[in-house]
């Protein structure tokens, strides 16, 4: 195992419905990522979440567009703020949540 590094856990959580410029939420924020060197990322579905207006979104049986999806990286600090500024600069409209994290690779590295 290395070393344990500190960084950020950042998650951007939207509905899956969400459009920025015509493609997904999610998708825009991982296009930032990757425009920023990003390459390691999760994406999760969840069965509900319920928003800001106190709206609930969740997976239908007959649609599933508007079940909320989340974005995760865990960074370097300074990473984490060029993402999320990047992301805030680009106008695309998305919740996030930042965290301390502690994290480390397991197991063999040359993968």
């Amino acid at each position: 195992m290395n070393a344990w590094q500190q960084g950020d856990e950042v998650t951007f959580m939207a509905p899956q419905s969400r459009r920025h410029h015509g493609k997904p939420v999610i998708d825009a924020v991982a296009e930032c990522a990757k425009g920023l060197g990003i390459t390691r990322m999760t994406q999760r579905t969840d069965s509900e979440g319920t928003g800001a207006n106190g709206r609930t979104h969740s997976a239908h049986f007959f649609e599933l567009a508007d079940q909320p999806v989340e974005l995760a990286f865990v960074l370097e600090k300074t990473l984490a703020d060029r993402l999320i500024e990047e992301v805030d600069r680009a106008g695309i409209d998305v919740f996030v949540l930042r965290r301390d994290v502690s994290y480390a690779q397991l197991g063999d590295e040359r993968r």
